[in-house]
């Protein structure tokens, strides 16, 4: 939903699979449609001047565009209101990127319109997570101390502990001025990176929490086309005080890597922590709710396998939006919240 919308990079046995499927009430074919990649992460905010500052100033983000001085501006497409099935709000956002990298972050705030701020545990469907890959995790720590952000990891500071792909990383996990999960994380050794060296932040990554990993993953599989597995329940201490969570929980995680993109979507399941077993609904223009814009082949084949899924386009008429950015061709768009109620930006590029 930025000026320019491009694609980038951006993180079982049949069997079990058509059980989830059969639970959930999916009907759709696996490939009825195909992910070609993924862009902007957007967490959806109360004050779009007091989010951006954390994300500029504290986590050393870019701003795209360079905003004016003062309140950062109203938007003024009404396509992008279209977008979120809210035509009466009243909509700003903004970029914050790494430096030469055209996706990142997506900080939106809508306004004029009934919202209730939604604040999730880490441990309940539908939590989301920001992660960052750091190239110096003290320094950014010592932004987050000075700016007084809430720390989540238990003992207030980062923790050495292992990724989801079994890296050796220090980490720690806070709170943006939203309540939105942002872990920070340096892997060592330091990946090999081609951002500018004037960036810390290196990568960007989604960490979703659902209420059961394999019906998550056979969603994705099955009505969207990307693929995950499942791994088996873990309680790894260091990674459950980095959520600030009690070293008796369990958990078990799921990456989908999406096609095109080095942007990944990790899915996690907690039990034994008092999660919840479904999702907290949130509307989009609800601060702490949260997005992820996917490129489509064909966005009706993808909406109409959503559909079938059970899942509505919250799209102004519960259709594709056509918009156009920076006197482009015409890209269709359209907005689908997920069965853990992270909102999908389904869009489909110009042919």
């Amino acid at each position: 939903m930025h000026r320019r919308i491009l694609p980038a990079m951006v993180g079982c046995c049949a069997a079990a699979t058509a059980v989830a499927l059969a639970s959930l009430g999916v009907h759709a074919q696996a490939g009825a449609s195909q992910v070609l990649n993924a862009c902007h992460v957007s967490p959806i905010v109360a004050n779009l001047d007091v989010a951006a500052h954390f994300y500029h100033d504290v986590l050393g983000f870019d701003l795209v565009p360079t905003p004016p001085a003062g309140p950062l501006p109203v938007d003024t497409d009404a396509g992008h209101l279209l977008l979120h099935g809210v035509p009466q709000a009243r909509l700003r956002f903004i970029g914050a990127r790494m430096p030469g990298v055209r996706c990142g972050v997506e900080i939106v705030e809508l306004t004029n319109v009934d919202r209730k701020t939604v604040q999730r545990r880490y441990q309940d469907p539908g939590a989301a997570v920001l992660v960052l890959t750091l190239r110096n995790l003290d320094a950014a720590f010592a932004a987050v101390k000075k700016a007084g952000i809430r720390i989540v990891t238990t003992g207030g500071a980062p923790v050495r502990t292992t990724s989801s792909d079994s890296k050796a990383v220090m980490a720690v996990t806070v709170l943006d001025p939203d309540g939105h999960y942002v872990e920070l994380v340096q892997p060592d050794p330091p990946p090999q990176t081609t951002v500018a060296a004037s960036s810390n932040v290196i990568g960007i990554g989604l960490r979703l929490t659902v209420a059961d990993a394999e019906k998550s993953v056979a969603f994705y599989r099955t009505v969207l086309g990307i693929e995950g597995q499942v791994r088996a329940f873990e309680s790894t201490r260091s990674r459950l005080n980095l959520a600030g969570l009690s070293e008796l929980a369990e958990y078990r995680t799921a990456m989908i890597a999406i096609p095109g993109s080095s942007r990944t979507l990790e899915l996690v399941e907690f039990r034994g922590a008092g999660s919840q077993s479904s999702s907290i609904v949130s509307r989009v223009q609800d601060p702490g709710s949260y997005r992820l814009q996917l490129t489509f082949r064909d966005i009706n084949a993808t909406l109409a396998a959503l559909r079938r899924s059970g899942l509505d386009t919250i799209s102004t008429g519960g259709a594709p939006v056509t918009m156009t950015f920076g006197g482009g061709r015409p890209w269709r768009l359209a907005i689908v919240p997920d069965p853990s109620n992270l909102f999908l930006i389904v869009q489909q590029a110009p042919s």
